[in-house]
């Protein structure tokens, strides 16, 4: 006998039996199941937690951006053409006293509309009309007699989509509006915004924005001095309204750098902006909404996208200050234009070129003295626009005394130049042929007289194309 023989023999059959073998391969199944019911319970505590974590940032982000009743817009048909308002206000509510110092920012009461613009689109064509208002246009102010429209914001957004009804004529279906501190905020949450500058702008006393020769072509900004560049209009020459030319350009970067795969792919960035926007951003869209609303303002292809100020006829001065007199009649052919959803820029029925580009020629073709040095003078008052009239560079009488109408007489290239100058003459006959050397359109004076009418444009502000930046910002 073996001293310390075990029970069973170890090498035996029995000891490795099938029932054996089956016990094993049990336990490792139930290990294994176990193992699957883990991961899947993990794995629901994840979405169950993240989807929470959804809703309530949905929720809390809902209730911060929403401003309904007091927006009161307009219902959507959709699929059809709508227009935003989109409002920078000038609230200083989010600043400290030092952070308002800092920027350039005085403290005010109340709020007014730092920044105003109607933002017409069409998701059939995806295309979008962006008209931005001066802050001191001078117009009625629904339940507050005549002042600048920037003050209708000061009884909240109600009476600024009524004012802006009365003005327009338009249904305003939507409402966006983010104060100071959340400007500068979105610009940070999305990592800045690079915008082409092509010219110094010197020191700013009001504002502190400064930017150099050297720094010449993609300048950064980040939301402190972007909140500076936008609001700067004392530096410039034509004040306000260059002002309105830089947050276009600004506007147009920053939708394009919230809506890259930059941001897109980015959690951290998206969050910031969600707490951002639901701290400083009022609006009755909701959030599902916003995300496509924004793709479509992304789009600033020319073929697609236009960009205007509100015609007006410059700056005075009068009881409410220095204020913008608006063009009236001109903005009724805007916002009739807007409301059939056509451009502006076609409505006019004059061809887009600037009147001061056009060398014109003007002759007399009868027998009446001084003819041509009237018409000059009529065409020259009918054809005031933007940098100027036409330049009259030849007065003298015609190849012969005997037309019976008035010609306008242009080289092929020259057509569109004929049509404008035709626009101001609706009387004349166009004929295509030859004109001197220096002259585009020849306007030749028949003895059935002539007639002037003056001529209006709506021209779009000129943007980039893109790709197609000036030489500066390529480097």
């Amino acid at each position: 006998m073996w001293p310390f023989k075990s029970e069973t023999d170890p090498f035996s059959a029995s000891r490795y039996s099938g029932d054996m073998f089956k016990s094993v391969r049990t336990r490792e199944r139930k290990h294994f199941r176990h193992w699957w019911q883990w991961a899947i319970l993990g794995l629901a505590v994840l979405l169950f937690l993240g989807a929470g974590f959804g809703v309530w940032q949905y929720f809390k982000f809902y209730r911060g951006i929403r401003c309904e009743p007091a927006c009161e817009t307009d219902p959507v048909v959709e699929g059809k053409p709508f227009n935003a308002l989109l409002v920078g206000s000038d609230s200083r509510g989010d600043l400290t006293e030092q952070e308002q110092l800092d920027l350039g920012a005085d403290a005010v009461d109340g709020e007014r509309a730092d920044t105003l613009i109607l933002a017409h689109i069409d998701p059939a064509t995806d295309r979008v009309t962006m008209i931005q208002f001066p802050r001191d246009l001078y117009v009625p102010i629904v339940d507050g007699g005549t002042n600048k429209i920037n003050g209708a914001l000061l009884n909240g957004p109600k009476q600024l989509l009524q004012t802006m009804r009365q003005l327009t004529g338009l249904k305003i279906n939507h409402y966006l509006e983010v104060n100071i501190a959340g400007f500068r905020d979105l610009v940070d949450a999305i990592g800045g915004v690079e915008v082409c500058i092509t010219e110094p702008i010197p020191f700013d006393t009001q504002t502190g924005i400064e930017i150099t020769e050297e720094e010449l072509g993609m300048v950064h900004f980040d939301g402190d001095r972007a909140l500076r560049f936008v609001r700067a209009r004392a530096v410039f020459a034509t004040g306000d309204f260059e002002r309105i030319q830089n947050q276009q350009k600004f506007v147009a970067a920053a939708i394009d750098q919230v809506t890259s795969t930059e941001t897109l792919f980015r959690p951290g960035r998206i969050l910031k902006l969600l707490d951002v926007a639901g701290k400083n951003l009022e609006t009755d869209l909701p959030p599902r909404q916003l995300p496509s609303f924004a793709e479509r303002l992304r789009s600033f292809d020319p073929e697609r996208y236009e960009a205007y100020t509100v015609p007006n006829l410059g700056t005075t001065t009068n009881e409410a200050g220095s204020v913008v007199l608006p063009d009236t009649e001109l903005m009724d052919l805007m916002f009739e234009a807007i409301g059939k959803n056509e451009s502006p820029a076609e409505a006019d029925g004059v061809p887009n070129i600037e009147p001061s580009t056009i060398r014109v020629g003007v002759y007399n073709g009868s027998f009446i003295d001084g003819v041509a040095a009237s018409v000059a003078e009529e065409l020259k008052v009918a054809t005031t626009l933007g940098a100027g009239p036409v330049q009259v560079v030849d007065i003298t009488n015609a190849d012969r005394l005997n037309y019976k109408k008035t010609v306008i007489r242009f080289r092929p290239e020259a057509r569109l130049m004929a049509e404008l100058i035709a626009a101001a003459m609706p009387q004349a006959e166009l004929l295509e042929g030859k004109t001197k050397a220096n002259v585009d359109v020849a306007v030749i004076v028949g003895k059935k007289g002539y007639e002037t009418e003056k001529i209006f444009q709506l021209n779009p502000i000129p943007l980039p194309k893109p790709g197609a930046l000036p030489k500066v910002c390529q480097e």
